[in-house]
Parts: structure tokens; C-alpha cells; sequence
């Protein structure tokens, strides 16, 4: 029989009990502590448990039971086990099963009755529950108010009624237990704090666990893509509708919203929001619900997705990450997160505690008070795969059950909707925002850790050109049709979630809609005549060169053509076409080279703009010059990039940029392939060679430059010979740019918006823009997005890390480009020019049909607006500012305009907009971007 239980302690009171322990010390310490509450040994006791001093255990033993956790097991005083023994007592010693503590004890009591058994967790979270409100009570700077006479006689009534089989009264008890624990947090806290259970889904665990946790009487929320939402709707019947349920009784929230958690920070505006609405017609179609409450388990976080959310009707945001990479905490849990165009969504700043930890629960008293004391919102959130939490969580749900004590477990919906609204503005910083994605792939030996993210990003420009010059044919016609490009899904594929080659496919829509496209336009009466058809769908003047190698002659100089040249495999030109217009290019047998200098002298490429000259010794750029100021505006090379040699110990620490050892280019070939007026290209190749002159790699180079053109078109091959090592950061080839101004300010895109950068990893899908001294240089990436400034005045652009595949690459450089976003996407992808036999289009050699006045302003879409007759009433499109600074401007249609409205995400008009004949007028913040609906007069 046990007359008295009790646990050694390393600590004088509740105020220096021991909370920092971790692991399997924490789980001791929780362990011993909650099993002296099972209700066989209150009643047998008949007063609640006690502790002592590990250094001054108690004189009496008789009839004891004594709980020794292992941090106390190494301090017990020589001798006393010996004379616990010789007394009667019994000593359970270093024990971190609760279960298994139990077990021993119960060997000294008799019979248990099964309603003891059955409350038994009842009194585990009773015992929890006082320990962390005493610690709390401390914590919040306040003695205890608790009158212990009153807590223990309510206990004990409760255990003898549960020993008995009176359940009733034995859990009418315990309420008043838990009654009294909450008034006395009350005393110093009035106001609950808010607990959210986020309970992960992946595919492995759509089962059993995770009907179990669904059909919780807590609320709960699942953390759960769209792509899972219908795998469940497929698979999981029984589960899909057991959530449902639950989302229509207000007792389970989703987190989530994208169809696939993809490399968000890098997706295009349309992929991204693309992504969204076919995550929300899963969940629509699964459970009858959409989230409201965005959130994402692998790292993907911009200042674009505050508007996105805002648009799609989000109340939320969770702005944290299970995954690695680099986020910026706020110091509330409830926060006004605040995007590039200044719309405000509510978010959970604040990271998740892991439900499986012991340690998250020994000091969970101190996460609560530091919530209470700094938070506007107190606020603890919890994270855990279905059914996997250690023993101390399900403590805390069955506090839950019975009263508000601890905080009160509520669905994301409620808690953006029904707390208070947050006071604090997160304005997060590009910079603060570092993604895990390369070294990721490198780690887990993912194919393509940077030719995936080159190929996702130009199938979608493939893509996106595709459906422009699609709804263009259609609007130009006046009829729609099922333009197979509509079926072809945007790519949300990185290494981690690579996807099938689309590319025949998408150069497929590209020529079936510019076909479609150029029979839809009006023709003049006149004979036919063979030419090209070259379709500009940004809405930019684009300046660029073509291959009209199928016409007998060459094109005249004159609108739109810049000049014509030839070599001996190949005719082009260099052509300028009207932003969302055509280009009519024809051959003309009196054109002759005219008094145009040819782009290629020597070593020296040269046309209006800049001056290239190719070292003779390395094969890379030496120098690029303008005509406005003086001395070299950059330098180019290839390089293999390795970590230098660890520093010993106690030496000044120079970081991995000052030991880094960057191999050499030799050159063994230089090829003037192409001098014309039109186009100068260089051929060079020679090998990358390490401090031995020991070949690391060989490569090949092609510098081409258009007339007319402000970008250097760089093509690059290299063959590995020496593979980098495994810190991608650290090691890759690369290709290297230099410039003289250290003080030079960087910038990059994100979501196609220009964003200033200042840290030393930089990832741009489109463009980094270098604003020195001097003027402005831009790379523009092909796709391409890890990059690293090092040293003020160098940015290596990673092509090769350790497990890249891929040896053929494209970059461009930019001089002084007015807007590099529109650059960058030229350069990304064109449509190739339609070869056609047909009469000249009636409005002329080119022309436009829609024109945006505003230059820092870009259409992301074009769709036509259908009514209930499918017949076309108008367009569709969405307008975004890419500077960062405010807009004025109007969208300039073919046709006159009726009317023209605001919108949101999900197609719901908001306001009118203002029409003058063929103008929709529209106003722009920074970075903002809304879609339009424009109905024709």
C-alpha cells in the first residue's frame, strides 16, 4: 500500500525548477512528475503528491513511493537506496516511460477499477496542468492565489471516486480542479491564449492516423496541398468526408492553398497564382471548401504574396516554414504583414513548436508567459505529423477538454477572424528571405539542381506567349476556340518536384497560335508575297534579330527593319516590333549593304550602344565600353569556383569569399564567325585551367550583338573535367562578371517586380541589375537564378554545381536597358517568326493591337471575356507594376471600350474604371498588380 508519493527534485521551489533540460532528461522529468497523479495512487495516499530536495530526501519512508528522474539519479546520497530499502519504500529510479513508472508503482496497490484506468490520463493532465500554472504563476512576476487545501481535497475526491467506479462524480471533481487552476491564472491573465494544433498530411500518412486526429473533438488543422486534397478525394472516402464534416461544424481549419508546394519565390506571377487556383478547385471539389488561411511546409515566402492572398479572399497567412532557409521572425505571434504594394494580410509570424519534443512542454509555461507578456495576440502554435506527439501534448489536449487553463485550442479561421486584429506591421526585407533550394538538391542528389528551374521558367514563357498570341488570333477573328495551348499546365517543377519534358509540346501552341494569329489579321488586296510574320506579345517595343533564311533576298532597310545581313549559312535581320504587334518582314531584291558598318572588328564587337572587346588571352570579355562615359563598364570570364584552405585554429576569420580560389581561362581559338551590319558573333573556346595549369574544364563562347540592340547575347558550353565540391555556394563553375564600383547598388526581381538586394546570395529568374557610378548594367538570367555578389565588384551567376547535368547555357548583358523586366523576358523567349505566303496586313509593315503608355507597366495575360454564348465580348488581362514606384497610365485597345472593371483573384468586380473611346485608365502602387475586365462598346 502506498501512503505517500513523491519526487526528487534538484531545486529549492517552483522557482528554480528545472526547465531547461531536454531530451530524455525532460522526458524524465515529466514523466516521473505526472505518473504520481494516476488516481490508485492519490486515493491510497489520500493527499496529493509531494517533492523534495534530491540532496535532503525525506527522514520517513515508510509506505513511500519515491520518484527519482535521471538528472537526479547521479545525486542521491551515498547510502539511501539501501535504507529506502531496509524501510519499505519504493524507489523508481531514472525511468523515462511514464507508463512503465507506472507499472512498478502499481505492483504495490490492489485491484485497479477500470474507471480509474479509464480517467487515469485525466489525472496525468491534472497534475501537468497545476505544475505548469504554478510555473506560469511565477513566470507572470505573481505569488500563487491557489488555495491548496481547497485543490487537494477535490483531488483526492475525484481519485477515491475513480477508484470506486463513481465516474460521474470523479469527473465532476476534476472540473473543479481544473476550474481552480484557470481562476488562478485568471488573477494575472484574463484573456485565453490562442493554441493551434497544425497536424502535417503527406501522402504516407493518408490513414488511419489521420482519420483519428480529423475525428478529435478538439479543433484541429490540417496542413495540406491541393494536390493531397485530391489524392484524398480519389483514395480516402471515408477521410474526405470526415473532413469535410468537421470544416462545416467550425472545428477544423486548412492550411494550405497551392496545388503543389513548388519554388515559389521563383515562379512567374501567372505560374504563381496559377499554382493557387488549381490547389483551390481540388479542395473545392474534395471538401466543399477552400482554405482561407495560407500556408506552406516547404520554405517559399515573398512580399508579392500579401496581394496574391488578399485577391483570392485569405484571411491569413502563416509566415513560417518547416522546412530549412532563412525567414525573418517578428516579435509578435499575430502580425500585419505588409507586401511590395502595401497591401496588409494577417499573419502567425511566429515558427510552430514541435509537438514531439519533451522539451517544448517541461518549459511550455515559459513560451505562454513570454506570449502574454510581449503579444497583442498570445499565441502558441504547435506542429506534428497525425498521431505522432509525445505523451505531454495529449496531456495538454485533455486540459483543453476541460477548460481554458493553459490556452484554448481554436481553428485558423477563428483565430484571424475572431482575435484581435494585429497592431504590429511586418514589412520583411527581400534580403531576409534566404531559400535552401540549391543546397537541398545537391544533398539529396536531385537531378538538375539549376537546369530545372531554367527549364520550368522558360516552358512557362513558352507558355505564356502561347496563350497572349492565342487570345489575340481570337479577338482579332471575333470567335473563340480550344486552343490546345489551354490545356497545357504551367510548370511548377524544381529538383525537388522535377517534371516531364514539355517542350515539344509548348514550341507546338507557339506555332499553332501564331498561325492562328497571323490568318486572323486583316490583309491588303494585293498580290501575295513571301515573308515572315515576327509577333511581339509583351507590350514593349522589342529590338531584335530574326532568321529569314527562307527569303531569295535580303529585307530593304526601313520600318520595321534595322538592317539585314548574311554569312554562309544564314540571312537575318535586325528588326524593331510594336509592343503586343507584328513585324512584316519581306526580301527585297534591290537591297544592298547600304553605307552600315559591319558590328565585327577584330576582336571587337561594336554597334550604337557598346563596344565589347574579347581578351585575347582568356577568350572572355576584356572590357565593355559606352559612349557617354569613360573606362571599362565590365568584364567577363568562366570559372571554376573551389573553397580554399581551412583556416587553423585562431586565426583571424576571412570568410569563404576571401579564401575562395577562382580558376583561369586560356584561350586556344578565336572564330569572327559573323561580321554584317546586322549582327557581329565571335566564336571563342579554350579550356579553364586551376594554380597548376591543370585543365579543370574546357568551354566554348559565342558573343553575339545586334543592331540597334542594347544586349550582348552570350552563349556558353563547358565540359567538366574536375566536378565542384559538394557546398554549392562554395564551389561551382561559373560565369563571372567584374566591375570597377564597389559601392555599386544591386537589384533583382521578384515575382517580376525590381527589388533592391544587399546580401550576397541573390536568386532572380529574369534579371540582376547592377546600378553603378557609371549607369546601369543588367544580366539577364535566361531562367538561370542562383547568383553570388562577392568582394563589392563581382557576381559569380552558378551554372555547374555538383550534380548539374546540364552544359549549354544562355546569358545576356544588358547596357543601360530604360526597363529591364521587359529585356529579360524578350530575352527569355520569342516566338519564332511565321514563314508565310500571303499579302501584306492592312495596317502596314507593323503595327499594334493594344498599346500600355505606362513603360514600367506589363500585361502578365490576355484572354478574351466570353458571355453565356461563348461569344466574345471584350478581354481579360492583368496589369503589373515592375519598378517599384506608382503608375499612371491606359491600356489602349484596337477597338472602342464600353466599360472596364477592377477585379479581384477570383474574378469578382470591384470598381469601374475609367474609359475614354479605346483608354482603360488605371492607376498603380509599387509593385501592384490586379487583373482587368474590358468590354467592348
Amino acid at each position: 500500500m502506498i501512503q505517500e508519493i513523491a519526487i526528487l527534485l534538484p531545486c529549492h521551489s517552483f522557482e528554480d525548477f528545472p526547465t531547461y533540460h531536454t531530451g530524455d532528461e525532460a522526458q524524465s522529468i515529466l514523466a516521473n512528475w505526472t505518473a504520481m497523479w494516476h488516481p490508485a495512487f492519490l486515493a491510497s495516499a489520500g493527499k496529493n503528491p509531494q517533492w523534495h530536495r534530491v540532496d535532503s530526501p525525506p527522514e520517513n519512508l515508510e509506505g513511500l513511493a519515491l520518484l527519482i528522474p535521471s538528472i537526479c539519479k547521479s545525486e542521491l546520497p551515498a547510502g539511501f537506496s539501501q535504507r529506502a530499502k531496509e524501510s519499505g519504500a519504493t524507489l523508481v529510479k531514472g525511468l523515462t516511460d511514464r507508463q512503465e513508472i507506472i507499472t512498478r508503482l502499481l505492483d504495490r496497490i490492489d485491484d485497479v477499477h477500470e474507471v480509474a484506468s479509464k480517467l487515469a490520463p485525466d489525472f496525468y493532465a491534472l497534475g501537468y496542468c497545476y505544475l505548469q500554472v504554478e510555473l506560469l504563476t511565477r513566470q507572470m512576476r505573481y505569488s500563487s492565489s491557489l488555495d491548496e487545501i481547497y485543490f487537494e481535497n477535490k483531488t483526492i475526491e475525484a481519485a477515491k471516486a475513480a477508484t470506486v467506479g463513481n465516474e460521474e462524480e470523479a469527473v465532476q471533481c476534476l472540473q473543479a480542479c481544473f476550474d481552480v487552476l484557470m481562476e488562478e491564472r485568471n488573477q494575472y491573465y484574463s484573456v485565453d491564449a490562442s493554441l493551434l494544433d497544425f497536424t502535417l498530411v503527406a501522402e504516407s500518412t493518408l490513414n488511419e492516423s489521420l482519420l483519428a486526429e480529423v475525428q478529435d473533438q478538439l479543433p484541429t488543422n490540417l496542413w495540406i496541398s491541393g494536390a493531397l486534397a485530391k489524392k484524398i478525394e480519389d483514395d480516402h472516402v471515408e477521410l474526405k468526408d470526415a473532413i469535410a464534416a468537421k470544416i462545416t461544424e467550425n472545428r477544423l481549419g486548412i492550411v494550405g492553398g497551392e496545388w503543389v508546394e513548388g519554388p515559389l519565390n521563383l515562379l512567374d506571377p501567372e505560374s504563381l497564382l496559377a499554382n493557387f487556383h488549381r490547389g483551390h478547385e481540388a479542395y473545392q471539389q474534395a471538401f466543399g471548401a477552400s482554405p482561407k488561411v495560407f500556408g506552406r511546409r516547404r520554405f517559399g515566402m515573398t512580399a508579392f504574396l500579401p496581394q496574391v492572398l488578399r485577391g483570392l479572399g485569405y484571411v491569413g497567412a502563416i509566415h513560417a516554414t518547416l522546412d530549412e532557409g532563412k525567414l525573418p521572425v517578428s516579435n509578435q505571434g499575430k502580425a500585419c504583414w505588409e507586401g511590395v504594394d502595401g497591401s496588409t494580410v494577417d499573419a502567425l509570424a511566429k515558427f510552430p513548436l514541435d509537438a514531439t519534443k519533451p522539451e517544448t512542454f517541461l518549459s511550455l509555461f515559459s513560451k505562454l508567459g513570454e506570449a502574454m507578456d510581449g503579444e497583442h495576440v498570445a499565441t502558441l502554435a504547435f506542429a506534428h505529423w497525425p498521431q505522432m506527439t509525445s505523451p505531454w501534448y495529449e496531456d495538454l489536449k485533455t486540459i483543453a477538454r476541460y477548460g481554458n487553463s493553459l490556452g484554448e485550442f481554436v481553428t485558423v479561421e477563428h483565430y484571424f477572424e475572431e482575435t484581435d486584429t494585429a497592431t504590429y506591421h511586418g514589412n520583411f526585407k527581400p534580403e531576409d528571405y534566404r531559400t535552401p533550394w540549391l543546397k537541398q538538391s545537391i544533398v539529396r542528389r536531385q537531378e538538375g539542381p539549376v537546369s530545372q528551374h531554367a527549364q520550368r521558367e522558360r516552358l512557362n514563357a513558352q507558355i505564356e506567349v502561347a496563350e497572349k498570341l492565342s487570345a489575340l488570333a481570337q479577338l482579332m477573328s471575333g470567335s473563340t476556340s480550344n486552343d490546345s495551348s489551354q490545356t497545357l499546365q504551367r510548370s511548377i517543377q524544381d529538383p525537388a518536384t522535377p517534371g516531364t519534358d514539355q517542350s515539344a509540346e509548348a514550341d507546338n501552341f507557339v506555332t499553332t497560335a501564331s498561325r492562328t494569329l497571323a490568318s486572323a489579321l486583316p490583309r491588303m488586296e494585293q498580290p501575295s508575297q513571301q515573308g515572315y510574320l515576327s509577333l511581339n506579345t509583351l507590350n514593349s517595343v522589342s529590338t531584335r534579330g530574326v532568321y529569314v533564311s527562307q527569303l531569295t533576298d535580303l529585307p530593304a532597310s526601313g520600318e520595321p527593319i534595322v538592317a539585314s545581313g548574311h554569312d554562309s549559312k544564314r540571312k537575318f535581320a535586325a528588326i524593331e516590333v510594336p509592343g503586343c504587334g507584328y513585324a512584316w518582314i519581306t526580301g527585297d531584291a534591290k537591297a544592298g549593304p547600304g553605307k552600315q558598318k559591319a558590328l565585327l572588328d577584330g576582336h571587337v564587337l561594336r554597334n550604337e550602344f557598346m563596344e565589347v572587346h574579347i581578351h585575347p588571352e582568356t577568350g572572355g570579355i576584356k572590357s565593355i565600353y559606352d559612349y557617354k562615359t569613360r573606362g571599362n563598364r565590365l568584364s567577363q570570364q568562366l570559372s571554376l569556383r573551389m573553397p580554399g584552405k581551412k583556416q587553423a585554429t585562431g586565426e583571424r576569420y576571412l570568410g569563404p569569399d576571401a579564401t575562395a580560389i577562382y580558376s583561369q581561362m586560356k584561350v586556344t581559338q578565336i572564330d569572327p564567325a559573323t561580321s554584317s551590319p546586322a549582327m557581329g558573333e565571335i566564336h571563342t573556346q579554350g579550356n579553364i585551367v586551376g594554380e597548376e595549369n591543370d585543365v579543370m574544364a574546357t568551354y566554348k563562347q559565342t558573343y553575339r550583338l545586334w543592331r540597334s540592340s542594347r544586349v550582348l547575347e552570350i552563349d556558353i558550353e563547358i565540359e567538366p573535367q574536375v566536378d565542384p565540391k559538394s557546398l554549392p555556394w562554395d564551389s561551382h563553375y561559373c560565369c563571372r562578371l567584374a566591375w570597377g564600383d564597389e559601392t555599386a547598388l544591386t537589384y533583382h526581381d521578384v515575382q517580376w517586380v525590381r527589388t533592391r538586394c544587399s546580401g550576397r546570395r541573390i536568386e532572380a529568374s529574369n534579371y540582376v541589375e547592377i546600378n553603378a557610378s557609371h549607369g546601369k548594367t543588367t544580366l539577364l538570367t535566361a531562367g538561370i537564378p542562383f547568383h553570388l555578389r562577392n568582394h563589392g565588384h563581382m557576381l559569380d551567376t552558378i551554372l555547374i554545381p555538383h550534380g548539374e547535368s546540364q552544359r549549354k547555357f544562355r546569358l545576356g548583358i544588358g547596357l543601360d536597358l530604360p526597363y529591364s523586366l521587359p529585356a529579360a523576358r524578350d530575352f527569355m523567349y520569342q516566338a519564332e517568326p511565321v514563314f508565310e505566303s500571303a499579302s501584306m496586313p492592312a495596317p502596314g509593315h507593323s503595327s499594334w493591337m493594344f498599346h500600355v503608355d505606362a513603360k514600367n507597366v506589363i500585361l502578365t495575360s490576355l484572354a478574351p471575356l466570353t458571355d453565356e454564348s461563348n461569344g466574345i465580348v471584350g478581354f481579360k488581362t492583368k496589369v503589373l507594376e515592375t519598378e517599384g514606384r506608382s503608375a499612371q497610365g491606359a491600356v489602349r485597345c484596337f477597338r472602342k471600350v464600353r466599360e472596364a472593371y477592377l477585379c479581384d483573384f477570383q474574378g469578382n468586380r470591384i470598381s469601374k474604371c475609367k474609359v475614354d473611346g479605346d483608354r482603360v485608365h488605371f492607376q498603380l502602387a509599387p509593385g501592384q498588380w490586379y487583373p482587368l475586365e474590358v468590354e467592348w462598346a
